[in-house]
Protein backbone atom coordinates (compact mmCIF):
# COMPACT_ATOMS: atom_id res chain seq x y z
CA UNK A 1 0.00 0.00 0.00
CA UNK A 2 1.05 3.57 -0.76
CA UNK A 3 0.28 7.31 0.43
CA UNK A 4 -1.88 8.87 -2.46
CA UNK A 5 0.28 12.11 -2.09
CA UNK A 6 0.83 13.53 -5.75
CA UNK A 7 4.36 12.85 -7.21
CA UNK A 8 6.46 14.89 -10.10
CA UNK A 9 5.76 13.12 -12.56
CA UNK A 10 6.17 13.49 -16.33
CA UNK A 11 3.00 13.49 -17.80
CA UNK A 12 0.31 16.01 -18.96
CA UNK A 13 -3.16 14.10 -18.38
CA UNK A 14 -6.09 15.14 -20.36
CA UNK A 15 -9.25 14.27 -18.47
CA UNK A 16 -12.35 13.92 -20.25
CA UNK A 17 -15.64 13.33 -18.05
CA UNK A 18 -19.45 12.34 -20.03
CA UNK A 19 -22.22 12.96 -18.47
CA UNK A 20 -23.73 10.06 -16.60
CA UNK A 21 -27.10 9.31 -15.96
CA UNK A 22 -27.85 7.28 -13.12
CA UNK A 23 -31.11 5.94 -11.44
CA UNK A 24 -32.09 9.07 -9.35
CA UNK A 25 -30.99 11.28 -12.06
CA UNK A 26 -34.18 11.50 -14.28
CA UNK A 27 -35.67 14.65 -12.35
CA UNK A 28 -33.00 16.42 -13.12
CA UNK A 29 -33.16 15.57 -16.54
CA UNK A 30 -29.91 14.55 -18.87
CA UNK A 31 -27.60 16.22 -16.48
CA UNK A 32 -26.99 14.56 -13.36
CA UNK A 33 -27.18 17.56 -11.15
CA UNK A 34 -27.25 16.02 -7.83
CA UNK A 35 -24.11 14.18 -8.61
CA UNK A 36 -22.09 17.48 -9.45
CA UNK A 37 -23.91 19.31 -6.06
CA UNK A 38 -23.56 16.48 -3.60
CA UNK A 39 -19.68 14.83 -4.46
CA UNK A 40 -18.49 17.00 -6.94
CA UNK A 41 -18.76 20.35 -5.76
CA UNK A 42 -17.47 19.93 -2.14
CA UNK A 43 -14.52 18.49 -3.40
CA UNK A 44 -11.56 20.93 -3.25
CA UNK A 45 -7.56 21.11 -3.86
CA UNK A 46 -5.85 21.25 -0.56
CA UNK A 47 -2.33 22.32 -1.34
CA UNK A 48 0.98 22.67 0.54
CA UNK A 49 3.77 24.47 -1.29
CA UNK A 50 6.61 22.49 -2.81
CA UNK A 51 5.08 19.27 -1.00
CA UNK A 52 2.79 18.98 -3.68
CA UNK A 53 -1.01 18.27 -2.91
CA UNK A 54 -3.80 16.38 -2.49
CA UNK A 55 -7.81 16.79 -2.08
CA UNK A 56 -10.17 17.42 0.84
CA UNK A 57 -13.82 17.55 1.46
CA UNK A 58 -16.09 20.59 3.15
CA UNK A 59 -17.88 18.69 6.04
CA UNK A 60 -19.18 21.33 7.56
CA UNK A 61 -20.22 25.79 7.28
CA UNK A 62 -22.67 26.97 9.32
CA UNK A 63 -22.99 30.13 11.28
CA UNK A 64 -21.53 30.21 15.28
CA UNK A 65 -22.61 32.11 17.90
CA UNK A 66 -20.65 35.03 17.26
CA UNK A 67 -22.82 34.83 13.91
CA UNK A 68 -19.19 34.40 12.27
CA UNK A 69 -19.03 31.55 9.48
CA UNK A 70 -17.22 28.38 11.03
CA UNK A 71 -16.14 26.10 7.64
CA UNK A 72 -14.18 22.68 8.12
CA UNK A 73 -12.39 20.40 5.20
CA UNK A 74 -11.78 16.79 5.86
CA UNK A 75 -8.65 15.15 4.32
CA UNK A 76 -5.33 12.64 5.15
CA UNK A 77 -3.16 13.55 7.79
CA UNK A 78 -0.20 12.71 5.51
CA UNK A 79 -1.43 15.09 2.78
CA UNK A 80 -0.42 17.64 5.62
CA UNK A 81 1.84 16.37 7.08
CA UNK A 82 4.56 18.15 5.96
CA UNK A 83 3.12 21.36 7.12
CA UNK A 84 3.39 19.89 10.73
CA UNK A 85 6.72 20.29 12.42
CA UNK A 86 7.33 19.16 15.89
CA UNK A 87 11.01 19.42 17.14
CA UNK A 88 12.92 19.69 20.58
CA UNK A 89 13.42 22.95 22.83
CA UNK A 90 14.80 23.40 25.94
CA UNK A 91 12.22 24.50 28.89
CA UNK A 92 14.31 26.47 31.40
CA UNK A 93 11.49 26.41 33.98
CA UNK A 94 11.00 22.36 33.48
CA UNK A 95 14.75 22.29 33.20
CA UNK A 96 14.21 19.96 30.44
CA UNK A 97 14.00 19.31 26.77
CA UNK A 98 10.00 19.18 25.45
CA UNK A 99 8.76 18.73 22.47
CA UNK A 100 6.93 22.07 20.73
CA UNK A 101 4.51 21.69 17.50
CA UNK A 102 4.27 24.26 15.16
CA UNK A 103 1.48 24.41 12.28
CA UNK A 104 1.92 26.29 8.82
CA UNK A 105 -1.67 27.00 6.91
CA UNK A 106 -2.54 25.36 3.88
CA UNK A 107 -3.90 26.72 1.00
CA UNK A 108 -7.56 25.31 -0.06
CA UNK A 109 -8.51 25.97 -3.65
CA UNK A 110 -12.52 25.59 -4.53
CA UNK A 111 -13.29 24.87 -8.34
CA UNK A 112 -15.93 26.69 -10.27
CA UNK A 113 -17.98 25.44 -13.15
CA UNK A 114 -19.39 26.40 -16.30
CA UNK A 115 -22.45 24.06 -17.67
CA UNK A 116 -21.93 22.14 -14.41
CA UNK A 117 -18.90 19.90 -15.22
CA UNK A 118 -16.37 22.69 -17.13
CA UNK A 119 -13.93 23.59 -14.85
CA UNK A 120 -13.34 27.13 -15.33
CA UNK A 121 -10.93 28.40 -12.12
CA UNK A 122 -10.58 28.19 -8.67
CA UNK A 123 -11.40 30.46 -5.43
CA UNK A 124 -8.24 30.29 -3.01
CA UNK A 125 -8.66 30.13 0.95
CA UNK A 126 -6.13 29.95 3.92
CA UNK A 127 -6.91 26.89 6.19
CA UNK A 128 -5.18 25.98 9.38
CA UNK A 129 -4.57 22.69 10.07
CA UNK A 130 -7.02 21.98 13.72
CA UNK A 131 -6.36 18.40 14.57
CA UNK A 132 -5.23 15.27 13.08
CA UNK A 133 -4.98 11.98 13.94
CA UNK A 134 -1.29 10.36 12.44
CA UNK A 135 -2.55 6.77 13.04
CA UNK A 136 -6.17 7.07 11.34
CA UNK A 137 -4.11 9.05 8.68
CA UNK A 138 -7.26 11.69 8.97
CA UNK A 139 -7.09 15.13 9.59
CA UNK A 140 -9.19 18.52 9.64
CA UNK A 141 -8.92 22.38 8.09
CA UNK A 142 -10.79 25.11 9.59
CA UNK A 143 -11.21 28.02 6.56
CA UNK A 144 -10.01 31.72 7.85
CA UNK A 145 -12.62 33.29 5.80
CA UNK A 146 -15.34 33.47 8.64
CA UNK A 147 -17.58 36.13 6.11
CA UNK A 148 -18.59 33.58 3.78
CA UNK A 149 -19.81 30.04 3.69
CA UNK A 150 -18.78 27.52 1.56
CA UNK A 151 -20.71 27.09 -1.00
CA UNK A 152 -21.26 23.19 -1.11
CA UNK A 153 -20.81 20.82 1.79
CA UNK A 154 -21.46 17.37 1.49
CA UNK A 155 -23.09 15.19 4.04
CA UNK A 156 -21.73 12.40 6.54
CA UNK A 157 -23.01 9.27 6.50
CA UNK A 158 -25.41 9.18 9.53
CA UNK A 159 -24.87 6.78 12.66
CA UNK A 160 -26.66 3.68 13.69
CA UNK A 161 -28.48 2.87 10.10
CA UNK A 162 -29.33 -0.51 8.96
CA UNK A 163 -28.70 -0.03 5.22
CA UNK A 164 -25.24 -0.37 5.16
CA UNK A 165 -23.12 0.40 3.70
CA UNK A 166 -22.68 -3.62 2.47
CA UNK A 167 -20.16 -5.18 -0.02
CA UNK A 168 -21.41 -4.61 -3.45
CA UNK A 169 -22.73 -1.51 -2.70
CA UNK A 170 -22.17 0.63 -5.78
CA UNK A 171 -19.58 3.35 -4.58
CA UNK A 172 -17.86 6.87 -5.90
CA UNK A 173 -14.32 8.27 -5.44
CA UNK A 174 -14.02 11.76 -5.91
CA UNK A 175 -10.61 13.35 -5.67
CA UNK A 176 -8.16 15.86 -7.56
CA UNK A 177 -6.07 13.13 -8.66
CA UNK A 178 -2.60 14.26 -10.30
CA UNK A 179 -3.85 17.75 -8.69
CA UNK A 180 -6.06 18.20 -11.34
CA UNK A 181 -10.08 19.72 -11.06
CA UNK A 182 -11.44 16.95 -8.99
CA UNK A 183 -13.44 13.87 -11.28
CA UNK A 184 -15.44 10.94 -10.14
CA UNK A 185 -15.00 7.18 -10.42
CA UNK A 186 -17.01 4.91 -9.59
CA UNK A 187 -17.08 0.92 -8.31
CA UNK A 188 -17.73 -1.32 -5.44
CA UNK A 189 -17.42 -1.81 -2.44
CA UNK A 190 -15.45 -4.96 -2.14
CA UNK A 191 -14.33 -5.77 1.83
CA UNK A 192 -13.40 -4.91 4.83
CA UNK A 193 -9.99 -4.91 6.78
CA UNK A 194 -7.82 -3.14 9.69
CA UNK A 195 -4.17 -1.67 9.77
CA UNK A 196 -1.37 -2.52 11.37
CA UNK A 197 -2.32 -0.24 14.30
CA UNK A 198 -6.05 -2.22 14.31
CA UNK A 199 -8.17 1.25 13.10
CA UNK A 200 -10.86 0.16 10.21
CA UNK A 201 -10.44 0.33 6.45
CA UNK A 202 -12.83 -0.19 3.49
CA UNK A 203 -11.40 -1.72 0.40
CA UNK A 204 -13.07 -0.07 -3.24
CA UNK A 205 -12.53 -0.97 -6.70
CA UNK A 206 -13.29 2.68 -7.42
CA UNK A 207 -10.19 3.47 -9.34
CA UNK A 208 -7.66 6.10 -7.26
CA UNK A 209 -4.76 7.26 -8.39
CA UNK A 210 -1.67 9.93 -6.57
CA UNK A 211 -4.05 12.91 -5.58
CA UNK A 212 -7.00 11.46 -4.48
CA UNK A 213 -5.86 10.96 -1.10
CA UNK A 214 -8.03 13.45 1.56
CA UNK A 215 -11.16 13.27 -1.14
CA UNK A 216 -14.39 11.17 -0.59
CA UNK A 217 -16.04 8.12 -0.95
CA UNK A 218 -19.74 8.04 -1.84
CA UNK A 219 -22.42 6.07 -1.86
CA UNK A 220 -26.44 6.51 -2.42
CA UNK A 221 -28.11 5.83 0.83
CA UNK A 222 -31.75 4.95 1.04
CA UNK A 223 -32.16 8.81 2.31
CA UNK A 224 -31.80 9.46 -1.71
CA UNK A 225 -28.72 11.75 -0.91
CA UNK A 226 -24.91 10.67 -1.70
CA UNK A 227 -23.22 10.70 1.67
CA UNK A 228 -19.37 10.41 2.61
CA UNK A 229 -18.49 6.91 3.81
CA UNK A 230 -15.30 7.45 3.27
CA UNK A 231 -11.71 9.09 2.68
CA UNK A 232 -9.39 7.25 -0.09
CA UNK A 233 -5.97 7.25 2.03
CA UNK A 234 -3.78 4.20 0.30
CA UNK A 235 -3.54 2.21 -2.45
CA UNK A 236 -2.71 -1.31 -3.45
CA UNK A 237 1.00 -1.70 -4.92
CA UNK A 238 3.04 -4.19 -6.39
CA UNK A 239 7.03 -4.12 -7.52
CA UNK A 240 8.53 -1.26 -7.62
CA UNK A 241 5.84 2.02 -7.82
CA UNK A 242 3.43 -0.27 -9.86
CA UNK A 243 -0.19 0.64 -8.18
CA UNK A 244 -3.03 -1.24 -8.35
CA UNK A 245 -5.60 1.59 -9.14
CA UNK A 246 -9.13 0.15 -8.34
CA UNK A 247 -7.90 -1.66 -4.99
CA UNK A 248 -7.96 1.78 -3.05
CA UNK A 249 -8.39 2.04 1.11
CA UNK A 250 -10.41 3.94 2.67
CA UNK A 251 -10.79 5.32 5.99
CA UNK A 252 -14.67 4.51 7.09
CA UNK A 253 -17.23 6.86 8.39
CA UNK A 254 -16.88 5.14 12.08
CA UNK A 255 -13.05 6.17 11.93
CA UNK A 256 -13.87 9.46 10.76
CA UNK A 257 -16.73 10.20 13.54
CA UNK A 258 -13.76 8.15 16.02
CA UNK A 259 -11.58 11.07 14.78
CA UNK A 260 -13.85 14.14 15.00
CA UNK A 261 -14.77 13.66 18.38
CA UNK A 262 -11.69 12.59 19.78
CA UNK A 263 -10.70 15.87 18.78
CA UNK A 264 -13.64 17.49 20.46
CA UNK A 265 -15.72 18.32 17.07
CA UNK A 266 -18.67 15.90 17.77
CA UNK A 267 -21.33 18.07 18.88
CA UNK A 268 -20.25 21.08 16.70
CA UNK A 269 -19.62 18.60 13.11
CA UNK A 270 -21.63 15.71 14.07
CA UNK A 271 -24.38 17.13 15.97
CA UNK A 272 -24.20 15.28 19.00
CA UNK A 273 -25.75 16.35 21.58
CA UNK A 274 -24.09 18.48 24.74
CA UNK A 275 -22.71 16.69 27.72
CA UNK A 276 -24.53 17.73 30.28
CA UNK A 277 -22.61 18.54 33.37
CA UNK A 278 -24.11 18.82 37.03
CA UNK A 279 -22.31 20.94 39.90
CA UNK A 280 -21.60 19.16 43.66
Amino acid sequence: MRFLAVMALAVTLGLSIPFVNTANSTDYGTIPKQEHVEMLYPTVLVRVGRAGSGSGTVIYSKTNEENEYESYVLTNWHVVRNNINVREEWHPDKKERIEKETRRPVHVDLWEYNNYSTAVGTVGRIANIVAYDKGRDLALLKIEDTERKMPYVATLYPENEDDGPWLFSQVYAVGAGLGKPPFPTMGLLSGYSRDLEGNALYLASAPIIFGNSGGAGYVLSIRGTYEVIGVPSMVSGYGWGNVVTHMGWWRPISEIRIFLRAAGYGERILGDKPIETTEE
